[in-house]
């Protein structure tokens, strides 16, 4: 599986936020997306996932535009992971993950032994297994987090989109959400893994953890490539208004 965006632009209404942006990606590959606050990070996740039309452009899983993907097909291939962590649901871990099996469901509903399969690996991967048969409702904010990227783990998709999956989160669940998107990208078999996009406002956590940065300034792309060549000094003090002085970051 392949992604390729071309001369995308895109936006909310008539709020154009995307401007040509051009860039793709390959299985295996976990990539940070950055950039400051109305960059355009979300509308971009937004519009790989299908939730935003395209005013211009195309985004093309394996050589097809998802435009003319049918909604069950395209929730197969894509995984969707909200930066909205309300704790809305009276439902036990389990059953919100099983959520995430919903596109290969039948009629009736059914979880089949594929499916079951699916959830328990999702809970192990995410680290909430002993969180299963609790209410989610009852979970702290980390705890949520973790299970909500179960439930996007549990689709089994080749592509997996998670915007901010860390905020807002301590130390510990930051590192183990991060690590748990770079083991989904590295250690699935099939066509060399997955390819796992995740917008962050950490530098260090996309440095540390990302094989790939995307940095987004003003609905454009400035930056495509390792973490040490697309946060070098020049981007870090004009898009971040920031400067290293004795390896820390201070305000440009």
């Amino acid at each position: 599986m392949s992604l390729r965006i071309e001369n995308l632009s895109a936006g909310y209404g008539k709020a154009q936020i995307l401007r040509g942006i051009n860039t793709q990606a390959k299985p295996g590959e976990l990539i940070g997306l950055v950039g400051p606050n109305g960059a355009g990070k979300s509308c971009l996740l937004k519009t790989i996932a299908g939730l935003i039309r395209p005013d211009a452009g195309q985004v093309c899983i394996s050589g097809q535009s998802i435009t003319s993907l049918a909604p069950s097909e395209r929730a197969k291939k894509i995984a969707w992971l909200s930066q909205d962590r309300s704790a809305v649901w009276a439902l036990s871990v389990r059953a919100l993950v099983a959520l995430g099996r919903a596109p290969y469901r039948g009629r009736l509903g059914r979880l089949s032994p594929d499916d079951r399969a699916a959830i328990d690996t999702a809970l192990v991967s995410a680290d909430c297994t002993e969180l299963q048969d609790r209410r989610f409702d009852t979970l702290s904010g980390g705890e949520r987090a973790r299970v909500l990227l179960a439930r996007a783990l549990a689709v089994g998709a080749p592509l997996l989109l998670a915007d901010e999956p860390t905020a807002s989160l301590d130390p510990y669940y930051q590192i183990s959400i991060m690590q748990t998107l770079r083991d989904e990208a590295k250690n699935n078999t099939n066509d060399g893994g997955k390819i796992v996009i995740a917008s962050l406002h950490d530098l260090s956590l996309a440095q540390q953890f990302c094989d790939r940065i995307w940095v987004m300034q003003d609905g454009k792309l400035v930056a495509d490539d390792r973490a040490d060549i697309a946060l070098n000094g020049q981007i870090l003090a004009e898009v971040f208004r920031v400067k290293i002085q004795q390896g820390q970051l201070n305000p440009a």
